[in-house]
C-alpha cells in the first residue's frame, strides 16, 4: 500500500513533545511522507529549536493559546475550551477521511495529548500513542500526568512502548503494543551531542550542579514541601559547587531567602534554554537535582548522577546506576550530595532507531 494513501496528523503542545517526536517527523520527511501538525495552544512551541534537526517544521493547524502565565483554573478553562475548538473546528478537516487508513499520533502524558486522544476518538481516527506504557501506578504523582496517560492509552489503537517494562505494564489494555527498544528522545539527544557547540559552561561557572523544579503537584499542591528540599539541597551541597537554579515564573519564589551563600557556593539562575544548548549544560554539571521524568531519561543516557526530587518515577532507565530516587528524605538527599560521584556511570548508545521501528510499523 503506497504511502500516499495515508494521511498522519501530529497533534502536541509543548516543546518537550517536539523534541521526542522530531525523530518520526524526520523519519517521516526521509520517506517522503506527507503529515500535518495541529498545535494545542498548551505552550509557545519552538519548532526552530530542531531545525538543523528536523528541518522547517511548523504548525498546519494552530488552536487558540492558552494565556503563558495563568493559574490552574484558567488552566483548566483553557484545556476545556481547546478540546471543544478541536472537535467542532477540526470537522472539516477530517471530513471524507479514510479513517481506517489514517493516523493520528499523540506522545506522552501531558494535557494536550489527552485532548489529542479524545479529539481523535470523537472523530473515530486511528489514534497512535507514542511513549506508551509508562507507568509511577499513583494518580498523584505525577499529576495530572500519571491520569493523562491512562486515558491516552487506554484509548489507542497503536501503542509505541520504549521498553519491555512499559510493553508489560499495558499488556491488558486493547490496542496492538510495540517495543520501540529506547525512547525516541535518545534520537533526537544523540543529535545534540553531535552539535559542535563550542560552549564551555565549565570555564564560565567553574564546578556546578543543576537544580530544577517544574512539576505541576510540586508547584501548586506541595510548596512547603518542596521549599524544604530545595534549601535542604543549596544547604547542603559542597561548598565549591555553585548551583544553577531553573528559573520559571511559578518556581521563583521556592528559593529561600538565605541562598546565596559565601564563596563559590552561589546560587546562578537560568531562564529557559535552547535544547542542544541545556544538553551542553547537563553534561558538564557534576549532577543534577530534579523532579522531571524526561531529565533522567536524558541523564541515564549520558551518566549523569541524578537526584530525583520525587517519590515515584514512571521511568526505569538509570534506576540503579546514575539515578536515585529521594522519597522527600533528608538522609538519602544528603547522601547523594555527599557521594554523587559513585553514580557517574557509562553513556549509552542507540540500539535500533525507534523512529524507524515506528514508522516501519506504520506502513507496513
Amino acid at each position: 500500500m503506497g504511502t500516499t494513501e495515508r494521511k498522519i496528523y501530529f497533534f502536541m503542545g509543548t516543546t518537550a513533545e517536539f523534541i521526542k517526536l522530531a525523530p518520526v517527523i524526520k523519519e517521516l520527511k526521509r520517506r517522503n511522507v506527507k503529515f500535518k501538525i495541529i498545535t494545542s495552544g498548551q505552550n509557545l512551541i519552538n519548532f526552530d529549536d530542531l531545525k538543523d534537526y528536523a528541518g522547517l517544521v511548523k504548525p498546519d493547524i494552530a488552536l487558540k493559546e492558552k494565556p503563558q502565565k495563568s493559574s490552574m483554573f484558567l488552566f483548566l478553562m483553557w484545556a476545556i475550551k481547546s478540546l471543544l475548538e478541536g472537535v467542532i473546528s477540526l470537522k472539516k478537516e477530517f471530513r471524507g477521511l479514510n479513517k481506517n487508513n489514517s493516523y493520528f499520533i499523540v506522545h506522552g502524558d501531558t494535557i494536550s495529548s489527552t485532548i489529542g486522544s479524545l479529539i481523535a476518538r470523537f472523530h473515530g481516527l486511528k489514534l497512535v500513542h507514542i511513549e506508551s506504557g509508562l507507568r509511577s501506578f499513583s494518580f498523584f504523582e505525577p499529576f495530572p500526568e500519571e491520569i493523562c496517560r491512562l486515558i491516552n492509552m487506554r484509548l489507542a489503537d497503536i501503542l509505541f512502548c520504549p521498553n519491555q517494562w512499559a510493553v508489560n505494564n499495558i499488556k491488558d489494555f486493547k490496542g496492538i503494543k510495540i517495543d520501540t527498544k529506547q525512547n525516541t528522545l535518545i534520537e533526537t539527544f544523540s543529535w545534540a551531542m553531535k552539535v559542535n557547540s563550542g560552549l564551555d559552561f565549565k570555564k564560565k561557572f567553574k564546578k556546578y550542579y543543576i537544580l530544577y523544579i517544574r512539576r505541576q503537584e510540586h508547584l501548586y499542591f506541595y510548596k512547603g514541601w518542596t521549599k524544604k528540599i530545595i534549601s535542604t539541597i543549596i544547604n547542603n551541597a559542597r561548598t565549591d559547587l555553585r548551583c544553577l537554579f531553573s528559573i520559571h515564573f511559578l518556581n521563583k519564589d521556592l528559593l529561600p531567602k538565605d541562598s546565596k551563600t559565601k564563596g563559590q557556593n552561589e546560587l546562578t539562575t537560568l531562564g529557559k534554554m535552547p535544547y542542544v544548548e541545556f544538553m551542553k549544560l547537563m553534561t558538564q554539571a557534576e549532577f543534577i537535582a530534579t523532579d522531571g521524568c524526561t531529565n533522567q531519561e536524558e541523564a541515564s543516557f549520558m551518566g549523569l548522577p541524578l537526584l530525583a526530587l520525587r517519590n515515584r518515577t514512571e521511568r526505569i532507565e538509570g534506576l540503579g546506576k546514575n539515578v536515585v530516587i529521594s522519597h522527600g528524605d533528608e538522609n538519602i538527599i544528603k547522601d547523594f550530595l555527599k557521594n554523587y560521584k559513585k553514580y557517574r556511570s557509562k553513556s549509552l548508545q542507540i540500539k535500533q532507531r525507534p523512529s524507524k521501528i515506528i514508522v516501519d510499523c506504520l506502513f507496513r
